[in-house]
């Protein structure tokens, strides 16, 4: 290459040419490796080119001389004023450019007129435009036009040296697809305002197509140009994909498990149970129909072991994918929370033999920030590789992947730039979905269709796990099927709980008495009262403690979110070994799915039947002679007073429980073989009544690509009054504060964002979410900053945050 070809950079150690050559090469890796079903919408051939041509277009704006002299500079304050300067912006230049090569090339074609084609133009320009940061809405983009623009614009054009950036494209040009550079020198101001005009007209039919394919499209061209951007920017080797053992949890169970009749009477009935279940589910694999059987569920009782079932079936299809499909799934364990993740995370590690990141990935807001590889990346690196280990974690570069409900949703229905970057890594997955009906119902139909296009068009295939399952596919209506044939079955083959519904609101304090009684008459049992507010949960765990203390071989164990994450992981680790004491545990919903306890008797306040049957779970769990009680009780603050499950749970979802119940009969105890039955009647109902206005509105947002309404989706609610609480608890956290508040010394960003993810882990094990009414703070504004600091006196050890008698608490 002549040495002019290098004059322009794109980065202060990177010719742009290089950047431009890469970007486009590897996009069209990426897109080379995935199996695609658009051919209905665009030849895949076309889609190949115009990817490549977003690559080589997306930094041309950096041939400019403002940013030339940016990346040049070398002083720090002189280069962040320059940084400001319009003129030294890249990207709005890039997009039309980009904008002016993907029409050129489709009309060539002679497609730029055809449906599907027509739009892919302004999406390429949308991609580019905001490749550095979040996707906004279409229709702003092309109304985002004034005067000034377009005088930048022209002074941009003016300062390139169209002599070498003409050599860059010459090189860069493919088959007979020659990029007029001088061309659109001389129409630069005409192309942009005909995005400001005939565009305009079109985006404004777009509702008209009533389509995901342009949103998902979208989706595809940014995710493939932001990976590629970024790992050519951080000099990052791609990854290369891996084989997986099919067989390897089979084994894993017989050296884990060992054989039947080595274990004891009660093992042996529920292991031989989920042996059957296993297997079965197992056999289906090769039943499957690949192109027609996307979305599956694997709908069994509690304690039957699911998770290793899916993983093993998931490999399993994996390998037939492979062979019959000729692509290689990766496959996405996906749960509602981060608990369970956590423990699901270390039950694959131990079935794997605890494998380096590539082959086994854990990702959430608080994940490890260490990638690993056989021969690289290795953590004693991590000083070195902070920022590459971050690209490929956030990238989803490992074959399974064990992730949260909101990392993959939000990365599904999403306009950030960090979320979608993955989506190209997500397309031709198993994904499965482990306790499903833990979304919520009013997001049933829009998860329902974009799970559906994208299994169908992007060779996807989903995996719903749960005990209850929701109906946002009806397998009636052979909108999924079912690994188990006959699951009614295995639900009859159960009978390990008695379920006794009380609809008659209680007062707090009669209950508390109630309760005191049933434990003392029975000493040999473990008891697991489950509350719906923290406040109920803590009046309820201090009245059996002073009242129930001297009882002997007794344990006292108290779980709630005003616990901090480090001490409630303890507990339940402690409540799992503890084999010697009877256990009585009190603790909010946190406890419902996946945390793997068995008790002898369940309390459980008011709440949704699914709720309901995750804390059934936890009663008998592992089938013993004597069966165990699950007592629903609906508990009120006074006599007359309101009833706590009222400040959780919506009175929708609370008025279809009770109607179940009350159809179902009062007068007798409810049989677990029931359960199946109420479920379906519950989940029919929630159907039947639900209000889908939340999925429509933003089916519509995504349909018509305003992306910025996206972020009104919010798979799970966040709870606006409350902040977080760092508690000072112990030595450790004493030193992670004045880590935390060393931050602040730091002056390179960079520097002092990695000192932060080295702590984040850590440090988020001390902090709870509290009620800022709650807090009386001491310091003026001390709320608007991220971390409130608690002392350690103002922290119950069994209960955790301690409120004052006037219910706040001074800082």
């Amino acid at each position: 290459m002549s040495s002019s070809l290098n004059d322009i950079l794109s980065h202060p150690d990177k010719p742009l040419f290089n950047h431009l050559k890469n970007v486009g090469d590897l996009s069209l890796k990426a897109l080379n490796s995935i199996n695609l079903r658009l051919d209905g919408f665009v030849e895949f051939e076309i889609l190949r080119n115009i990817t490549y041509l977003i690559g080589i277009s997306h930094d041309f704006g950096k041939a400019t001389n403002f940013f030339q002299v940016y990346i040049a500079e070398e002083d720090g304050i002189k280069k962040q004023k320059l940084k400001k300067k319009l003129e030294t912006h890249h990207a709005f230049l890039s997009s039309i450019f980009t904008y002016y090569n993907i029409e050129q090339y489709l009309i060539k074609k002679g497609l730029l007129k055809n449906d599907y084609y027509k739009y892919l133009p302004i999406i390429s320009f949308l991609v580019v435009k905001r490749h550095h940061g979040n996707l906004q809405n279409i229709d702003d983009e092309v109304y985002d036009f004034d005067d000034e623009k377009f005088d930048i614009l022209e002074k941009q054009i003016q300062s390139i040296d169209f002599d070498k950036i003409e050599k860059i494209y010459e090189l860069l040009s493919f088959d007979n697809n020659k990029i007029n550079v001088r061309e659109f020198r001389e129409n630069n101001q005409k192309i942009a305002r005909d995005i400001n005009t005939k565009q305009k007209r079109l985006v404004r039919k777009i509702s008209e197509e009533n389509t995901l394919f342009y949103y998902f499209i979208t989706l595809l061209l940014y995710s493939l140009l932001l990976d590629a951007d970024k790992i050519d920017a951080a000099n990052l080797e791609c990854i290369e994909r891996k084989s997986l053992t099919t067989d390897i949890v089979d084994k894993y169970k017989e050296k884990r498990f060992g054989k039947l009749e080595n274990q004891t009477k009660e093992k042996i009935r529920i292991n031989e149970i989920r042996e059957k279940i296993y297997e079965e589910a197992i056999s289906r694999v090769d039943e499957i129909n690949l192109d027609n059987d996307k979305i599956l569920s694997f709908n069994v009782p509690t304690g039957t072991g699911k998770t290793l079932t899916a993983l093993s079936f998931a490999l399993k299809l994996r390998e037939r994918i492979e062979k019959e499909k000729n692509f290689r799934p990766r496959i996405i364990y996906s749960l509602p929370f981060l608990s369970i993740i956590d423990q699901n995370y270390d039950v694959f590690a131990d079935v794997l033999n605890y494998p380096t990141t590539d082959i086994l990935l854990k990702h959430h807001h608080l994940s490890d920030i260490a990638y690993t590889t056989e021969n690289e990346f290795e953590t004693t690196d991590l000083e070195e590789n902070i920022d590459k280990s971050l690209l490929l974690i956030e990238g989803w570069n490992s074959e399974i992947i064990v992730t949260t409900f909101i990392q993959f949703f939000h990365s599904f229905i999403s306009n950030r730039n960090r979320s979608i970057r993955k989506f190209h890594n997500m397309i031709n997955s198993i994904v499965i979905l482990d306790e499903v009906q833990a979304i919520p119902h009013k997001y049933w139909l829009l998860l329902k269709e974009a799970i559906k296009f994208f299994a169908e068009y992007f060779n996807a295939y989903f995996i719903f796990v749960t005990a209850t399952q929701p109906l946002i596919f009806d397998e009636k209506k052979n909108e999924i099927k079912q690994l188990i044939k006959d699951k009614e079955e295995y639900f009859k083959k159960f009978d390990r709980v008695t379920l006794i519904p009380d609809m008659k609101p209680t007062d707090i304090n009669s209950f508390k008495e109630e309760m005191k009684k049933d434990i003392l008459q029975n000493l040999d049992k473990n008891f697991l009262i489950v509350a719906n507010t923290i406040s109920s949960s803590k009046n309820i765990y201090n009245y059996i403690k002073s009242e129930l203390m001297d009882i002997t071989n007794s344990r006292f164990y108290y779980l709630s979110t005003n616990i901090i994450p480090k001490e409630r992981l303890k507990r339940i680790k402690e409540i799992k070994k503890n084999k010697e004491d009877r256990e009585i545990i009190v603790s909010t919903q946190l406890i419902e799915a996946g945390v793997d306890i068995d008790v002898d008797t369940v309390y459980r306040d008011f709440a949704p039947l699914d709720s309901i049957n995750q804390i059934a779970g936890r009663c008998n769990r592992e089938f013993k002679d004597i069966k165990g009680e699950v007592r629903i009780v609906t508990l009120t603050e006074k006599e007359g007073g309101k009833k706590y499950c009222g400040y959780i749970y919506e009175n929708f979802i609370l008025e279809k429980t009770k109607q179940v119940f009350e159809e179902m009969g009062l007068q007798d105890p409810i049989k677990e073989l029931k359960l199946l039955e109420l479920n379906n009647s519950y989940f029919g109902k929630v159907n039947e009544g639900m209000s889908n206005d939340e999925s429509k509105k933003v089916l519509n947002d995504v349909k018509e690509l305003k992306f910025e309404n996206l972020l009104e989706f919010k798979l799970i609610e966040k709870e606006p009054y409350k902040v977080d609480v760092f508690v000072e608890l112990d030595e450790n956290a004493i030193r992670l504060r004045k880590q935390y508040e060393s931050l602040g010394e730091i002056k390179d960003s960079i520097k002092r964002r990695n000192e932060w993810l080295r702590i984040k882990n850590e440090f988020y094990n001390y902090i709870i979410s509290v009620d800022a009414k709650k807090l009386r703070i001491n310091k003026e504004g001390a709320l608007d900053t991220p971390i409130i600091f608690l002392p350690k006196g103002n922290y119950d050890l069994e209960t955790g945050f301690k409120e004052m008698d006037n219910g706040t608490m001074i800082i």
